[in-house]
């Protein structure tokens, strides 16, 4: 199977008017000028928001990444407003798909989910990994069953933070990719791509 790979500069296959995200798009505009030339806010926030998208990780590192992913809608500040997800790959790997429903805001790592994770209690979960609740990815050479597998034993990447949209759509795979870069913060960096789901898989 041959995927064509949209990155990020597309527009919107779809867009529909939602009137809540614009009245809150409306009020930053109120509330600070410069918002009101975001382009990328406005599109976010117009974007047809619908249906699932599947997240898959590539891990080209020879080192376990541990980190928590999932979506949220940056304007939508109710209880319960976001998916979180925790996992450990392997390094030279990758995850099979996770189907998540359509948000505004696709992360990994990041002080918001991180924040709004804890106030939806997600520590509660049964299964929480501490080790893996960080704003960055953490790489670790250590055993995996040792009491550093999660831990940055090698280093970290920043987290990543990409918009419906802007950078993909309802419906896509969102294809995460972890690479060395000494150059990055903590030596690793994360690439993204968006590769339309087949009509099978929907």
């Amino acid at each position: 199977m041959i995927f064509h790979v949209h990155f990020f500069e597309r527009a919107p296959r779809r867009s529909g008017v939602l009137l809540a995200p614009l009245l809150g798009a409306g009020l930053a505009c109120a509330l600070a000028v410069p918002a009101c030339f975001d382009a990328d806010l406005v599109r976010n926030n117009v974007a047809f928001r619908g249906g699932n998208v599947n997240f898959i990780c590539v891990n080209d590192t020879p080192y376990r990444a541990s980190f928590t992913f999932g979506m949220y809608d940056a304007l939508d500040k109710s209880q319960g407003a976001v998916l979180t997800q925790q996992i450990r790959v392997e390094g030279n790997s990758t995850t099979s798909p996770t189907q998540l429903g359509c948000r505004r805001n696709a992360v990994i790592g990041g002080s918001e989910l991180i924040r709004r994770s804890v106030e939806n209690d997600f520590e509660d979960d049964a299964a929480f990994d501490l080790d893996a609740f960080s704003e960055v990815v953490n790489f670790s050479s250590a055993p995996a069953d040792s009491e550093s597998a999660a831990l940055p034993t090698q280093g970290t990447s920043l987290g990543r933070n990409v918009l419906l949209g802007v950078d993909f759509d309802c419906g896509d795979r969102l294809i995460f990719t972890f690479v060395e870069s000494p150059d990055s913060p903590g030596g690793f960096r994360i690439d993204f791509a968006a590769v339309p789901i087949d009509d099978d898989d929907l």
